[in-house]
């Protein structure tokens, strides 16, 4: 496997890149002990967070297929993740998932930073992804 092929950007047009192509993400690269497979997405796109009535002027990557909704929050610093920012992005997902109740919604956080133990522990449990040291370019 090439390294250019796990390399995760913390940029919008990387993210939807990666999810319209489909391929499986490298367990290094979601911190599982196995690839994880993608489904297939129908559309894939920037939004901005205030259309799902979440606070913030940010945006999310929205990534809808059949059965799969995935949503991706890329943040972009230099302070680690920490857990109050996990709780929140997983509070996100509970709100995707009741905005998309017949389809499952899974969370991926892309960060440029380090993500805290407990913080990624808390993600995973809650059936979501975590990437640290994601490429600003």
């Amino acid at each position: 496997m090439s390294t250019a092929a796990t390399t995760i950007r913390a940029t919008e047009e990387a993210i939807i890149r990666l999810l319209r192509a489909g391929h499986p993400l490298p367990g290094s690269v979601v911190d599982r002990e196995l690839e994880t497979r993608l489904p297939v997405f129908q559309s894939v796109e920037a939004v901005p967070v205030k259309n799902y009535g979440i606070e913030g002027l940010g945006r999310i990557v929205v990534a809808r297929g059949r059965k799969d909704v995935w949503f991706v929050d890329i943040k972009r610093r230099t302070p680690k993740v920490a857990t109050k920012d996990g709780e929140q992005f997983v509070e996100m997902r509970d709100k995707l998932q009741a905005r998309y109740a017949g389809q499952k919604v899974t969370g991926w956080l892309v960060t440029t930073s380090d993500i805290d133990a407990k913080a990624k522990a808390f993600i995973a449990e809650k059936g979501c992804f975590a990437t640290a040291g994601a490429a600003k370019r």
